[in-house]
């Protein structure tokens, strides 16, 4: 009888992720090695401190706090890179690939940043670089694009990508905290860090978009192409506003549409209809759909974060690079279609075409309302509706007073209108002295 080819792992970052990896693996060996046909060592643990590991029982594998232990060892076969950021990320992944090893990891800012980078190096060494935790945690979205939807032209993407501002999202609208109050739930919950700028400023979820972006397109879609707005200037008001009165969910999106070799890529707040079923997805959960010119509409839903979601996705890639190992292929043909040579023109957001939702806050006097809508005119946005009583019907009666606050709202939806146009109304009507604050400006996304 053949003796198994053993594949050797070698684990970098022993934080949460890191520890449910190595769960994973202790719970499920037997299962795992069944589906490979083969035999699955942790060989190395690489972190800061080594009491987490003290901890969690596991005695098998060698602990290091120098990667390059790691990276240098010519017996690991498999390098799991779990530490995030850009660096010593960057540098331990491409020393791992340039000695010849596979990696495995969950680091989307990374291959935002420096996508073409790894892909340009996977294809001189011949080594695989697998990222399904990347995007998503359990949901596997990487390998239904790449390989289940393999034979489709993508044509459009949409996501709830970030559990963080989905959480605080969800407190406003379902309960009518305002943004504070919600972060600092989310915060006790743990969704969201001590510094969560990271996620409320969209910069977790375009990560995510160039991620996505790049890889349904075969090119590296920069992280700077993708158009960043994040939720710390949304005001309860307007998110229940939306919901009572106009039948629209607050969430925060990421959007990729493409159209021949023209591509729109953007992660900014919006409203959405609430039939459409991301309005029901809530709390931490993510949801990504996907539009195949064969295929059709596919939507897949989980949880986009958490130690066990993560590391499953984490694992199912040791699982696959190990498969490929085993039967001698790994490598031989790249994990990913990356064309360096060619390039996606990027929309702008400016030329981008819908309906748009508007608040403004003015004097209350006779007139105002005609400037406004006079300005909207002179730069061809077409007016919708109007909405200037608040408080005296029953769609009204969970909106927060706006006593206390500068002027009386007026709302107004649009026609479809080009995003430039709108906010080149909005930049004069600003500076009218009957307008008391900057105008909210919402986009209404059908999808």
């Amino acid at each position: 009888m053949n003796e198994k080819k053993t594949v050797n792992v070698g684990l970098i970052g022993f934080g949460t992720v890191g520890q449910g990896v190595v769960k994973i693996l202790d719970r499920n060996l037997p299962l795992l090695e069944s589906k490979f046909g083969g035999q699955l060592r942790l060989t190395w643990v690489c972190d800061k401190y080594s009491a987490p590991l003290r901890r969690a029982g596991v005695h098998r594998p060698r602990f290091t706090r120098r990667w390059e232990d790691v990276v240098r060892d010519p017996s690991v076969d498999v390098v799991v890179e779990l530490i995030g950021g850009y660096e010593p990320a960057r540098t331990i992944v491409l020393s791992a690939l340039r000695s010849g090893k596979h990696v495995a990891t969950a680091n989307k800012a990374l291959l935002a940043k420096y996508w073409s980078e790894v892909f340009e190096t996977t294809r001189k060494t011949k080594s695989l670089i697998y990222f399904e935790a990347s995007v998503g945690a359990g949901i596997p979205i990487i390998q239904s694009i790449n390989e289940g939807l393999a034979a489709n032209r993508i044509q459009a993407i949409y996501g709830i990508l970030n559990g963080t501002t989905n959480y605080i999202l969800t407190r406003m609208t379902q309960d009518g905290l305002d943004f504070a109050k919600a972060l600092k739930e989310a915060q006790r919950e743990g969704f969201a860090e001590a510094d969560p700028s990271f996620d409320i400023e969209g910069t977790d979820a375009a990560h995510k978009v160039s991620v996505l972006a790049s890889l349904a397109s075969g090119t590296w879609v920069h992280l700077d192409d993708v158009h960043r707005q994040g939720i710390g200037n949304l005001d309860v008001w307007d998110v229940l506003f939306a919901q009572e009165r106009l039948g629209y969910v607050t969430k925060l999106l990421g959007i990729i549409r493409f159209q021949d070799r023209l591509m729109e890529a953007r992660v900014h707040p919006a409203l959405i209809p609430s039939a459409h079923p991301f309005a029901s997805v809530n709390r931490e959960y993510n949801a990504v759909y996907v539009y195949g010119d064969a295929a059709g509409d596919i939507m897949f839903y989980g949880k986009g974060a958490g130690q066990m979601t993560a590391a499953s996705a984490v694992v199912s890639d040791i699982l696959f690079l190990a498969r490929q190992i085993v039967s001698g292929t790994a490598g031989k043909i790249p994990y990913v279609s990356f064309h360096p040579s060619q390039r996606m023109k990027i929309s702008p957001l400016s030329r981008s075409v819908c309906r748009h939702y508007l608040r403004f806050m003015t004097d209350d006097k006779p007139g105002v309302l005609s400037k406004i809508t006079g300005i909207l005119g002179q730069k061809g946005v077409s007016i919708e509706a109007v909405y200037q009583s608040f408080g005296s019907d029953r769609f009204s009666s969970r909106l927060p007073a706006l006593s206390g606050r500068s002027g009386v709202p007026i709302v107004i939806v649009t026609h479809k209108a080009m995003h430039g146009a709108v906010q080149r109304a909005l930049e004069k009507i600003d500076r009218l002295p009957v307008v008391r604050r900057k105008t909210i400006h919402l986009r209404i996304e059908e999808l």
